[in-house]
């Protein structure tokens, strides 16, 4: 592989041809149901086409077009996939999709100004923290708010030229993929409703949002050709925020991987994903760091290069995957990940020169022995080393993955150059964690030997035991499931506080760094029970989860020490939940899925008041 400089300078000066395209920029509903729905929205719209300035001399090697006109449908049939960058193309790469829900409308709403919140009057208390640390003090940098991710939200999915993911396709494609049967097709529409969103954000006083960008809006063949109408959208997006006095938290990628990337090499498996992503967020962050305070490269990896939705739980038979599945993908997909968010780091930091904090985040479960015997102890190492040295002993301790992934994995796993190794060291500038639950965790009985040198053990790689039931026969905690299959989460705040005393000891403590929960949440079981508004608003144990875990937050930083400087929510209201769909419901705020009309929960006044009595 070429020094990473030399290849930003090759992939600038090749990825992008010169392209030019009509565009409808708006277009009316295609149904008389849209209509009705439309007529009958809370929303204003506003009117017009938004403009932008572009100011070329940035970003001289790229040439921006407004892509594809929006007239057009999918037409062509088959598996042979052009692979120009025409609107044949384009339609081609949604004709493999199938059809998608259109939104009930598709311009962007005029804000109006939102009322001073009111939150419950009876049984509610807004005071959340009891005793000692009752009148502690945040520092006014502490970092807080909620989140969202583009797929997940925004909606719109083939709305001003934005091209698929691969979770368009497997939400339309795959049978059974998705719990309920829902998908993204609309969501929350998120990418109409935003100026709305961000005034409600604003009356809550709110300071920070995390949000992802949809890679395939901005390149809707994932490299190529600039989508302009995506420019303008998040440029307009941003510049709200900011005037709102909201700070963007901003991931380049969450999850959705552009579905022409995934036809071209099969994603992350391969080695030339780094440098279309190294590209992609060229164009990002040159474009809009000026907005943004904190950049995250990409999200839990752990998630999508791993089990379940991620490659080793990915169908045959729907893209071309080159021979590369099962649990070799899973680590491929991870190596290239690493590549990826260094080139990136290495870009922003010492070519751009960019001055704002980045980091990639984690998604780990707090581990616990579930004896005191030696074999349990050595298991929730070797656990941890699976879940988090695999990313982050190349990044905070050793530049390269921890023996016991060596070990069993073998050809799995490539190997660093001392370059490469160089470059990720040191490449987060905070520890980011979402930390939502945690698991019980057992030495398997047939010994780590003999388990990790047999590849068809069940328990392998990782060789361990994992549950949520202790060894008295008790949850680890009180449970977050229901018919929609959120019952790996369970509530469990002194957790949390193990959890960051466990990543200050391990990787940011010796450099000096500090930790920010970049997502925590839970699901209201049986929400979906409560036919009434009021009832479903009143969601006492979302309280009792963010109200317990920001304690014991604030525990390990002010009894135990740890630097943590951050917390932010998941999420702003309630989304497409992945494989669980609309169902599972995460969300601040409940949202009526005919009218997209959202309600604020009472979770989300303990959440903001829990920061006002602490000085924010």
């Amino acid at each position: 592989m070429p020094s990473l400089r030399f290849l930003l300078a090759s992939v600038l000066a090749q990825i992008v041809p010169t392209f030019a395209a009509a565009v409808n920029s708006t277009t009316s509903p295609t149904s008389a149901s849209a209509s009705a729905a439309a007529a009958t929205s809370p929303y204003v719209f506003e009117t017009g086409t938004p403009t932008i300035n572009l100011t070329l001399s940035t970003l001289g090697n790229y040439s921006y077009t407004s892509w594809p006109s929006q007239g057009l449908t999918p037409t062509t049939t088959g598996q042979v996939l052009p692979t120009d960058y025409s609107e044949e193309a384009w339609s081609s790469l949604w004709q493999q999709v199938g059809p998608v829900s259109t939104p009930p409308f598709n311009s962007t709403v005029s804000p109006t100004p939102e009322p001073s919140p009111v939150g419950p009057s009876i049984s509610f208390n807004s005071m959340v923290t009891w005793g000692n640390l009752s009148a502690y003090q945040l520092p006014k940098d502490f970092v807080w708010g909620v989140a969202s991710a583009s797929y997940q939200v925004e909606g719109a999915v083939m709305e001003e030229g934005r091209g698929p993911s691969i979770w368009d396709l497997l939400v339309h494609r795959v049978p059974g993929w998705v719990a309920d049967g829902t998908t993204g097709d609309i969501t929350d529409l998120f990418y109409y409703l935003y100026p709305q969103d961000i005034e409600r954000m604003a009356s809550f006083d709110i300071p920070y949002f995390y949000l992802s960008i949809a890679w395939s809006r901005i390149f809707p063949f994932g490299r190529g050709p600039v989508n302009e109408q995506a420019l303008a959208h998040y440029d307009d997006l941003f510049e709200r925020m900011v005037d709102a006095g909201i700070q963007p938290v901003v991931a380049l990628f969450h999850w959705d991987t552009p579905l022409a990337l995934m036809n071209d090499y099969n994603g992350w498996v391969s080695e030339d994903i780094v440098a279309d992503f190294l590209a992609y967020a060229q164009l990002v962050m040159t474009r809009w760091d000026k907005y943004v305070p904190i950049w995250i490269t990409v999200n839990e990896p752990q998630v999508y290069c791993g089990d379940g939705s991620g490659y080793a739980g990915f169908p045959t038979g729907y893209w071309t995957q080159y021979g590369i599945t099962g649990e070799r993908a899973v680590y491929y997909c991870g190596h290239n990940t690493l590549l990826a968010h260094g080139a990136v780091v290495d870009w922003y930091k010492n070519v751009f020169n960019g001055t704002g904090r980045i980091s990639f985040k984690n998604s780990a479960n707090n581990y616990i022995a579930n004896t005191s015997s030696p074999a349990d102890a050595a298991a929730v190492a070797r656990g941890n080393d699976f879940q988090l040295g695999w990313f982050n002993s190349p990044v905070w301790t050793t530049g390269d993955y921890p023996a016991s992934l060596r070990d069993t994995l073998g050809d799995f796993l490539p190997n660093f150059t001392a370059a490469q190794s160089a470059m990720l060291l040191g490449s987060c500038d905070f520890f980011a964690i979402d930390g939502y639950t945690t698991d019980v965790i057992g030495a398997v009985p047939e010994g780590v030997d003999a388990c990790q040198s047999n590849s068809s053990d069940p328990n392998w790689p990782s060789c361990i035991l994992q549950s949520q039931t202790t060894a008295s026969g008790w949850d680890v905690g009180f449970d977050a499931g229901n018919a929609n299959t959120a019952s790996w989460l369970k509530s469990v705040p002194s957790g949390l506080r193990q959890l960051l005393n466990y990543l200050q000891t391990t990787y940011t403590g010796p450099k000096g760094k500090d930790i920010v929960l970049t997502e925590f949440g839970f699901a209201e079981p049986f929400e979906d029970n409560f036919t009434a508004l009021a009832d479903r608003r009143f969601d006492q144990l979302r309280i009792d989860y963010f109200t317990s875990y920001l304690n014991a937050l604030l525990a390990a930083r002010v009894d135990d020490g740890v630097n943590v400087t951050g917390a932010i929510a998941w999420g702003l209201y309630d989304n497409f939940e992945w494989q669980n769909g609309l169902g599972t419901q995460f969300g601040l705020q409940n949202v009526n899925y005919t009218s997209l009309e959202r309600y604020p929960e009472a979770s989300l006044f303990a959440f903001t008041d829990f920061f006002k009595q602490h000085g924010l």
